[in-house]
């Protein structure tokens, strides 16, 4: 078990204080989304039973989880009837990558079919495609069963507004919703952040506050003048500067400070957390919602990045919307926190590069006081069933105890099937108990995606991660320290005008921001920027979202 000093456990009281920075963002934070808007009851919570494995690290910091290095040794079954009665569940499903082999090639999808007592019937959408085909789908007026629901994109918000999935509002009020207990294992917290107009028209994924982070190059960073210890912006920037200064690491690969820039929420997010920029939309001192771009701290932000870019900091291809033509190394790279601590996370990045060694990295705050981080809305993708199906109370029953069997949580006979498939096929156990794929058969796997995973059971630290778990606390630790909740939790959907004109808006705004960080446009037009972005909507946006805030309040 990892010991935290008193010293380091009573530094959550640096969140408070970089709070500030954004104005009073923290005080409303989560809680505008609690309108039932109807006669019913915030469903009963259900918590899933508990692993029979103790975590290596535990944790009672917001947005923090507790961490494990050892998996479940005996996995329980978390529904005890047959979902289905023979009929059949059609889905239209988000997919990466190729989509999985035909049921009549695929022993899973036919085991799968057997385990939910139903026919699955999936529609399977590539990624690139998903909106525009999410889009023809809701024109078509033919809404498949169960709809994967990513409910921060405007077109899903408008097929809510349209009225084309079911209001489940009342069949999981209260207790009604123990019919279903994996459904049930969600906190009200998340229900209530997931409301649309103050009702329930969708099944959130139980998702984690705080899910990525920033890992170094510790072979680079420690030729520098600076080493892994930057105390602020400046500090960073030298550490940056000099690692491109280096020209090459290890087998002659060619190194850089960065290597990618993608738009906020992707990497982007670092510079936030560095510059302590806030959320999106936020209160500032007056208690006046504004944009970020708003904001001082983001636009020192941009005349950080800018002159990193001048000055060579990043790799020229950085902003390349094809992740394979970036072959550089960096001294700094963002992850996703599962994908860090797995076995194909930093021991194989050190295993495919000999000579480079990797860390997590704890960001700092620009000024040297703490990073500011904001916290993921509660809870993931989402499920939506289609409002055709609400019609007949049988049938809605059925869908649902399907949902629920594709929600089992980490540690269920069902979660273990749905995520690893077949033992002896799809996977073995190692000699730690977790189950390992088997890549000959992985095609057939993928068929049930459909946005809704239930609890992840806490970080999970793969044995070969061992050597970097106290880092990653204590990463982690300081990362949810120093972070804090929306304003706008739960209300994303009461702007119309977010619906109609927020992609839009988002593609200005990352147009202008790329443009300003690799010189083609100048920080001097971010006001005349800013001023046009609000003309082109955003003011709509902001007095809409300001008096959903003023009507949650009261």
């Amino acid at each position: 078990m990892v010991e935290f000093s008193r010293r380091a456990l009573l530094g959550a009281a640096g969140a408070t204080a970089a709070a500030a920075a954004v104005g009073s963002t923290a005080a409303c934070s989560g809680n505008a989304g609690g309108a039932t808007g109807g006669d019913y009851d915030m469903p009963t919570y259900q918590p899933a039973p508990e692993l029979d494995v103790e975590p290596y690290y535990a944790t009672e910091t917001p947005g923090m989880l507790d961490v494990y290095t050892e998996y479940p040794k005996t996995y329980f079954k978390s529904v005890d009837r047959e979902p289905g009665s023979g009929g059949k569940v059609t889905c239209f499903q988000l997919t990466w990558g190729d989509p999985s082999k035909p049921l009549d090639e695929n022993p899973y999808w036919q085991e799968l079919n057997e385990r939910i007592g139903a026919s699955y019937e999936p529609q399977f959408v590539p990624q690139p495609v998903f909106y525009e085909k999410f889009a023809t789908m809701l024109a078509s007026g033919e809404v498949p069963d169960l709809v994967f629901m990513d409910d921060q994109k405007a077109v899903s918000l408008q097929g809510i507004r349209d009225g084309a999935f079911a209001d489940l509002s009342e069949v999981f009020s209260g207790d009604n919703i123990l019919k279903w207990p994996n459904l049930a294992a969600r906190k009200e917290e998340i229900w209530k952040a997931s409301l649309k107009d103050g009702r329930i028209y969708q099944v959130p994924s139980v998702g984690a506050a705080l899910t990525n982070i920033p890992t170094m190059r510790t072979d680079l960073v420690d030729q520098t003048s600076i080493g892994r210890a930057p105390k602020d912006a400046d500090e960073l920037f030298t550490m940056l500067k000099e690692v491109s200064a280096l020209g090459s690491g290890p087998g002659g690969q060619q190194v850089y400070g960065l290597n990618r820039y993608d738009p906020f929420p992707g990497t982007a997010a670092v510079f936030h957390r560095l510059f302590k920029v806030g959320p999106e939309w936020q209160l500032d001192g007056n208690g006046d919602l504004v944009h970020l771009i708003q904001t001082e701290n983001y636009k020192a932000m941009l005349e950080w990045l800018a002159r990193a870019w001048a000055e060579g900091i990043f790799d020229p291809v950085s902003m390349t919307p094809t992740a394979t033509d970036i072959v550089s190394g960096a001294a700094i790279r963002y992850d996703a926190v599962w994908g860090a601590t797995s076995a194909t996370g930093l021991p194989q990045w050190e295993a495919d590069l000999p000579g480079a060694t990797y860390d997590f990295f704890d960001m700092p705050g620009f000024d040297g006081s703490a990073q500011l981080a904001v916290r993921n809305i509660p809870y993931g993708k989402s499920t939506c069933v289609s409002a055709a199906v609400a019609e007949d109370e049988d049938r809605l029953t059925e869908v649902l105890n399907v949902l629920d069997y594709f929600c089992a949580p980490f540690g269920s006979e069902e979660s273990l099937f749905l995520n690893s498939g077949q033992e002896g096929r799809h996977f073995d156990f190692d000699e730690h108990g977790i189950p390992i794929p088997n890549p000959e058969y992985a095609t057939e796997l993928g068929v049930q995606y459909v946005g809704v995973p239930g609890d992840s059971g806490g970080y999970q630290v793969h044995p070969n991660a061992l050597p970097w778990v106290d880092s990653f606390v204590s990463a982690m630790e300081s990362l949810a320290q120093n972070s804090i909740d929306r304003p706008l939790t739960g209300l994303e959907s009461a702007s119309q005008t977010f619906i109609t004109k927020g992609a839009q808006l988002k593609q200005s705004w990352t147009d202008f921001e790329n443009g300003v960080i690799t010189g083609r446009e100048s920080i001097d037009g971010l006001q005349s920027f800013v001023d046009n972005y609000m003309a082109q909507g955003g003011t709509q946006v902001r007095d809409e979202y300001a008096q959903a805030l003023k009507d949650a309040s009261e």
